[in-house]
């Protein structure tokens, strides 16, 4: 798990966490670029929130990488209306295996995963 101040230019230290977590999991090249890219956009989508911090907890599965980003910000709804039909969700979707857009212990989150190379169990 990593928590950063929720600026943009702190950003670059959570792809360096995401890339490196996933290469440790099988994961390849083009799978650690794409995670690192859903990975960073979905924190671009929670700074919107206005929150102090971002935290991002990375899990190894048995299938491969699955990032949970959250923000601390104390927003009324969650998720935004109409986010299934945004760019930035079709972002997501075309990045990441899986994409949930969630309410984590009483604050926004988004959840991506990737799948390892050879992995077809979608859980």
């Amino acid at each position: 798990m990593i928590t950063v101040p929720a600026r943009a230019e702190f950003l670059h230290v959570v792809r360096t966490v995401v890339g490196s977590v996933a290469a440790r999991n099988d994961l390849t090249i083009d799978a650690i670029e794409d995670l690192r890219i859903a990975v960073d956009e979905a924190c671009a989508q929670l700074l919107i929130a206005r929150g102090t911090e971002l935290t991002v907890r990375l899990e190894p599965t048995p299938v491969g990488v699955q990032a949970t980003c959250s923000t601390n910000a104390d927003v009324p709804r969650w998720p935004p209306d109409g986010v299934e039909h945004s760019l930035a969700s079709q972002v997501l979707q075309g990045l990441a295996d899986n994409v949930a857009w969630e309410r984590m212990d009483g604050v926004p989150a988004v959840r991506v995963a990737k799948r390892a190379l050879g992995s077809t169990n979608t859980r």
